[in-house]
C-alpha cells in the first residue's frame, strides 16, 4: 500500500528562487510538449509518446536560448514528460483532453524519483542543483520511492514521500464491528456513541467573511491585495488542516477498533447541488474525506470495509424489529417504533441498521452463512446489492437538515 508523508521545508531566498525555476521549467516543458502533441494530433490524429518527447527534450535543451533547462534537475522535466504522457493515455479512458498550466494560476510543483537525499541529522533534505534544504521531520521517515517538491497558496514550500506500506491481514472473523451514520452535526456509530464534528469554517465564518471584504477593497495589482490574500489563503489552510486533522484522528480510532465498518454510499456532489446550504454544511464537515480516510486506514489495520447501497432505508426501518415507516420527517430526531415501541435517537437507529446490512453483507461476500444475532435478516442479497426499485422520497435526509439549522 503506497502512502504519502508530507512535511515542510525552509528554503532560504536563494534556494526559494532555485525551487521556483526548477517548477516553472516543468511548466514549460509541459505546456512546450503538450503544444506539438496538439499538432501532431491536428494532422494524423496521433500523439507523440514519452520516448520520442524524451529524446526531443535532449535536442531541445541544445537549441540557442534553451540552455537554462540544463541549470535544472533533467529527472524532475523527465517526470514532467511522464505527467504528460499519462494524461494523454488518459483521454481513452474517457478523461478530457490535458490542458495549458498556467504561469500565474498553477503552483510550482516537482517531482523527483532518486537522488534524494536526508541528512544524517535529518534535518536537511537534499536535491540535485539545489543542495541542502532545511526541513521539519515531526514524525519518522520509512524508505521511500520518490519525493514531490510543492509550494502551496500560502507560498510555504513542502516536500511530499512516497512510501510503502505493508497492510495487516483481514481477519476472518468479525468479533467487533461498527455502522456509521454521518449527520452535519455529529457522527452517529452503532454503538451508540455520538461524536461532535468539528465544523471549523462555521466557527472561523466571520473572521473568514471580514478577510474576504477587505480583499474586496483592494486594488487589484496593490502589494497589499497581495498581502491580504496571502493572509485570506492562511486562513483557508488553517481551516483545511483543523478538519483533516479531526477527520484523521476520527477515522483512525474507528478503524483500529473494529474488525467491520460499515458505511453509506452517499453521493456527495448531488447533496451539493441541491441546496447551497446543504452543500455549506457537506463541505465543512467533509463526508467524502471521511470516507476516503476511512477506507484506506480499514486497510491499513486489517478492518474490512463496506459500503452499503445509498437506497436503503436506514433513517426509516427500525433496527430492533425490522418495522419500516412510511415517512419520518426531518424535525423527528428520535426514532419510535409503531410495531414494537423501540425508542432510540434517529441516527443511533439508523446507524445500527447500517451495521446490520452491513454484516450480512460482508458474510454473503465471504460465503461464511453467518447472520447478526438478534437483527431481523428482512432484506436478501440481491437487494442489498440491487436495490434500484427501492425509491425515496428524498436523497439522505439527515444532510438536508442543515438547512433547517442555518
Amino acid at each position: 500500500m503506497k502512502m504519502r508523508y508530507q512535511y515542510r521545508i525552509y528554503p532560504n531566498k536563494t534556494k526559494i528562487q532555485q525551487l521556483a525555476n526548477i517548477g516553472g521549467a516543468c511548466r514549460y516543458v509541459y505546456n512546450y510538449f503538450l503544444t506539438l502533441n496538439k499538432d501532431q494530433y491536428a494532422i494524423d490524429q496521433k500523439f507523440i509518446w514519452y520516448n520520442e518527447m524524451s529524446s526531443h527534450l535532449t535536442l531541445l535543451k541544445k537549441q540557442p536560448g534553451k540552455e537554462w533547462l540544463t541549470q535544472v534537475p533533467a529527472a524532475a522535466l523527465q517526470q514532467s514528460l511522464r505527467d504528460l504522457d499519462q494524461a494523454l493515455k488518459n483521454i481513452k479512458h474517457g478523461k478530457d483532453f490535458p490542458v495549458f498550466k498556467s504561469k500565474y494560476t498553477t503552483p510550482y510543483s516537482f517531482r523527483l524519483p532518486q537522488s534524494v537525499v536526508i541528512s544524517e541529522d535529518k534535518r536537511y533534505v537534499s536535491l540535485p542543483k539545489v543542495r541542502d534544504i532545511r526541513i521539519k521531520l515531526h514524525k519518522n521517515l520509512p524508505e521511500y520511492k520518490s519525493c514531490t517538491f510543492f509550494r502551496d497558496t500560502t507560498f510555504k514550500w513542502y516536500s511530499s514521500f512516497v512510501i510503502e506500506v505493508q497492510e495487516e491481514a483481514l481477519p476472518s472473523d468479525i468479533a467487533t464491528y461498527v455502522g456509521i451514520d454521518m449527520n452535519s452535526e455529529h457522527t452517529a456509530l452503532s454503538t451508540g456513541e455520538l461524536i461532535p464534528n468539528l465544523r471549523p469554517m462555521r466557527s472561523k465564518k466571520a473572521k473568514h467573511k471580514l478577510y474576504q471584504q477587505r480583499l474586496s477593497r483592494k486594488q487589484k495589482g496593490s502589494k497589499n491585495r497581495r498581502k491580504q490574500q496571502i493572509k485570506l489563503a492562511r486562513l483557508d489552510k488553517h481551516i483545511a488542516n483543523s478538519r483533516k486533522n479531526d477527520l484523521h484522528q476520527t477515522s483512525k480510532r474507528i478503524a483500529k477498533a473494529n474488525d467491520l465498518v460499515v458505511v453509506e454510499t452517499l453521493s456527495v456532489k448531488e447533496m451539493m447541488q441541491k441546496n447551497h446550504l446543504t452543500a455549506k454544511a457537506a463541505a465543512d464537515v467533509s463526508w467524502g474525506m471521511f470516507a476516503s480516510f476511512l477506507a484506506y486506514k480499514s486497510k491499513l489495520y486489517g478492518t474490512h470495509f463496506i459500503k452499503i447501497n445509498k437506497w436503503l432505508p436506514s433513517s426509516k426501518k427500525c433496527s430492533a424489529c425490522g418495522h419500516k415507516k412510511d415517512k419520518i420527517p426531518l424535525s423527528t430526531r428520535e426514532y419510535v417504533c409503531e410495531s414494537c415501541g423501540y425508542t432510540e435517537h434517529r441516527d443511533i437507529n439508523a446507524a445500527k441498521n447500517i451495521a446490520s446490512w452491513g454484516y450480512q453483507q460482508w458474510s454473503t461476500e465471504q460465503k461464511t452463512g453467518q447472520e447478526l444475532p438478534g437483527v431481523p435478516v428482512d432484506l436478501a442479497w440481491d437487494i442489498l446489492l440491487h436495490s434500484g426499485d427501492i425509491t425515496q422520497t428524498e436523497m439522505k435526509q439527515e444532510a438536508i437538515l442543515a438547512s433547517l439549522e442555518q
